[in-house]
């Protein structure tokens, strides 16, 4: 009986590259059919938390199925610098998302808060941040970590786009163009530091205070 032959490294590698390399266009696409679909099928507040729940699905398959188990792990680690080089610099990107969203989002709404806004809010933000951290920067910055476009770049622009998929359902005030003009800038900061420490560590901190200063934000998933 003849055994079966294991693909090579480099095929299995080259692989995952090719899927990387596509998510940034195929993601996007995909999920504003879902948001599309699922908003006409069930309705705003059923097709929000289904369209959310599809993706945050995706994210972490894809995720997985790149990096593994163990690779996962790896992007967590703490890495020396922690901050990138110029310290500074990889500071700044970190610190102005939540200070933005703080000024802007949260010292505003927070007297109006309710418990379960804030838990929603929380809630979120500690799902969304790890799993599309994982994918948007973990992915690249492992298969192109002395690559600036493939690992910081091009991913962020995917980042950017995605965002708007669920607008098909909830529009931002700002505008489509200004949304994801904002979203990809939130990407190139959390993905300059990412690739040039290795790390996710610090800048899921980051893009979990961003997204817990959304607390409005969390009236979607509750359906008020």
């Amino acid at each position: 009986m003849a055994r079966a032959v294991a693909a090579p490294r480099h095929a299995v590698v080259d692989r995952r590259r090719l899927v990387a390399l596509s998510v940034p266009v195929a993601l996007p696409v995909a999920m504003t059919v879902v948001f599309t679909v699922a908003d006409d099928r069930l309705g705003q507040r059923g097709g929000y938390l289904a369209g959310f729940g599809i993706y945050w699905a995706a994210c972490g398959a894809l995720s997985l199925g790149i990096l593994g188990r163990q690779g996962i792990r790896g992007v967590f680690r703490d890495a020396r610098p922690r901050l990138g080089r110029p310290a500074l610099l990889g500071a700044a990107l970190l610190l102005w998302p939540p200070a933005g969203a703080i000024a802007t989002r949260l010292i505003p709404d927070v007297g109006e808060a309710t418990s379960a806004m804030v838990t929603a809010a929380v809630t979120v933000a500690l799902v969304n941040s790890v799993i599309e951290e994982l994918l948007w920067r973990g992915v690249y910055i492992t298969l192109w970590p002395r690559n600036a476009w493939l690992g910081w770049v091009w991913p962020a622009i995917g980042f950017g786009v995605w965002h708007l998929a669920p607008q098909t359902i909830h529009p931002s005030p700002l505008g489509s163009v200004v949304y994801v003009v904002s979203a990809t800038a939130l990407g190139l900061s959390w993905g300059w530091v990412a690739w040039r420490t290795g790390s996710l560590r610090w800048v899921t901190v980051s893009h979990f205070f961003t997204d817990g200063s959304g607390i409005r934000n969390a009236l979607f998933f509750l359906g008020a």
